[in-house]
């Protein structure tokens, strides 16, 4: 691996090969069937992308993907890039468990290249940190709450403060 600044370069020399099976899981390379359309690993780059310039949704990533063609050479994609569903897809499938491995693994791959190469060591930490929007909330309003305003279960982390004080009510009641 060569000392990287760029999202492309750092991608052009980061081997995948040994989470080539987690990106690849129900999915398959020949035979019957409908053919992928877009490699995993250019998915997984687009998502490591989005954390190494704090693109905050998928939705803006797409967008910034359709816009920009660099982006789209730069993790893999040609003359197209996938709809915002693809990614949600592409997230079920591949699966919490999944990410926290990948995860896990581009933070070895940073702590090996840390002295050699820190700007890669800092992108690979950087890019690691992929999906924190897929983590609910804990204090969204219950849909069935017609109410307005702060009162009972619409505020703010009442759900969370609940969970952890092991029971119902409100926090000053």
């Amino acid at each position: 691996m060569k000392e990287t600044g760029s999202p492309k370069l750092l991608f052009e020399n980061l081997d995948l090969t040994p989470i080539q099976p987690i990106l690849w899981k129900n999915l398959h390379r020949d035979g019957p069937g409908r053919p992928v359309q877009y490699n995993p690993e250019w998915d997984l780059r687009a998502l490591m992308l989005r954390q190494l310039l704090q693109i905050p949704y998928v939705k803006d990533l797409v967008k910034r993907l359709r816009r920009e063609r660099s982006l789209r050479e730069a993790c893999g994609y040609h003359d197209k890039a996938p709809f915002e569903a693809h990614f949600t897809q592409m997230k079920k499938r591949v699966g919490a468990e999944g990410f926290r491995i990948i995860e896990a693994w581009l933070r070895r791959e940073a702590l090996k290249h840390r002295d050699s190469q820190p700007l890669s060591a800092a992108g690979l930490v950087q890019a690691a940190c992929m999906d924190g929007t897929d983590i609910p909330a804990w204090s969204s309003r219950d849909p069935h709450d017609t109410k307005r305003g702060l009162g009972g279960r619409a505020s703010h982390g009442q759900r969370h403060y609940d969970e952890h004080r092991g029971g119902g009510g409100h926090p000053h009641g």
